[in-house]
């Protein structure tokens, strides 16, 4: 690159660090707020809050990448125009291609830089999201667990531990469970949680269970060792299943039988895949579109606001197009072509515009050299 082609594309360069940065703290705040369950509910600390909430960023600044580039390229253009700086560099004799090449450049980085996020970086980080997930919405004993309360557990069960040491031990124990049209009260002196093979488990030591039966005749039985169910009690809907979003390539696009089992349909898997790879071209294609709102048009002294609110508006539609495309492809694969040719067709509109405006000028210089006397 020329000294004034970096210097252009360190125009271009801090605008886009800083809006990523921006839209990178709202998505976190707002990601942060559906995960505040994990806080008021379930007990957790506020270091396992941050890291789940961090963990599920890939996939939501992959989508911040694209309008970044938009807002960076309209933001860098529209002051260099404004201190004649691209005048300046027409007037040095770079041509348009070389004064459009710190855009592209800034955009294929960021490109490959989004597809790396969502090949490696994004699946890697939701597994280790959803396993973190399936832990804290499993774990019995954090869900309920609270020092001298009666703690309810569904609607027929009720428990009390007085005291619970930093090990989980719990000790003094009282649990009333009405299920299945019995009462029944477990008394034991200790207790902890343990996972079995079929499930949570609560393990009661030295207590006593007493219950009635159908003619309600009360009985009482000791016992050294109960094992107190907790199956039932667990989140129906933490099942641990990869989904699709935290799949890699290679699991979307050549599916094992077991995958296909768990998901949907193929269909679903390939378009998930399909979208990794055909996603990042819109950073490219929306780089295009706002240099074409500066490149397309001739110099105006009342500004570009207009092209670059137009070209704003043709972005957001090719991008929800491409949201309507993947969501077809995953019904039909013979649409997932579409998804890589969305963009290019963005690409291919924004540099016909440029060089449509490059040939006019072109033609009006040749015809000004002519008019000029000799």
């Amino acid at each position: 690159m020329t000294l004034f082609q970096r210097y252009m594309f360190r125009q271009l360069l801090w605008p886009f660090l800083g809006t990523i940065a921006s839209l990178s703290g709202l998505a976190i705040l707002t990601q942060s707020l559906s995960n505040l369950d994990l806080l008021a509910e379930r007990g957790e600390t506020a270091l396992s809050f941050l890291w789940i909430t961090l963990l599920a960023m890939p996939q939501v600044i992959a989508l911040l990448l694209p309008i970044a580039v938009f807002l960076a390229v309209a933001i860098g253009l529209n002051r260099l125009v404004g201190d004649s700086e691209l005048t300046v560099g027409a007037a040095a004799g770079m041509s348009r291609r070389q004064r459009l090449t710190p855009v592209v450049r800034l955009a294929l980085w960021v490109l490959i830089a989004n597809l790396l996020i969502n090949l490696f970086v994004q699946p890697a980080s939701f597994r280790q999201m959803r396993e973190l997930l399936y832990e804290i919405r499993t774990d019995i004993a954090a869900s309920f667990m609270r020092d001298g309360e009666f703690v309810s557990l569904g609607g027929n069960v009720t428990f009390y531990a007085r005291e619970i040491d930093d090990d989980s031990v719990m000790y003094d124990i009282f649990i009333e469970d009405g299920r299945a049209g019995e009462a029944a009260a477990y008394a034991a002196r200790r207790g902890v949680i343990v996972q079995a093979e079929r499930g949570p488990v609560m393990l009661l030591e030295d207590g006593v269970l007493t219950r009635t039966d159908d003619q309600g005749v009360l009985s009482s039985l000791t016992f050294e060792r109960y094992e107190f169910e907790l199956t039932e009690f667990i989140d129906s809907s933490a099942a641990f299943l990869f989904k699709e979003s935290d799949k890699f390539l290679s699991e979307l696009l050549a599916p094992s039988p077991t995958d296909i089992a768990r998901s949907r349909s193929a269909e679903d898997l390939y378009a998930e895949g399909h979208y990794r790879l055909s996603s990042p071209l819109y950073n490219l294609a929306f780089a295009l579109i706002a240099a074409a709102a500066f490149f397309a048009v001739e110099h105006r002294r009342t500004g570009y606001v207009r092209f670059v609110i137009l070209a704003g508006v043709s972005a957001l539609m090719l991008r929800l197009a491409g949201f309507a495309v993947q969501a077809a492809a995953a019904s039909d694969s013979s649409l997932n072509t579409l998804q890589y040719g969305l963009p290019l067709v963005g690409m291919g509109v924004a540099l016909g515009l440029i060089g449509r405006s490059s040939a006019r000028q072109r033609i009006f210089n040749r015809i000004s050299m002519r008019r000029r006397p000799a």
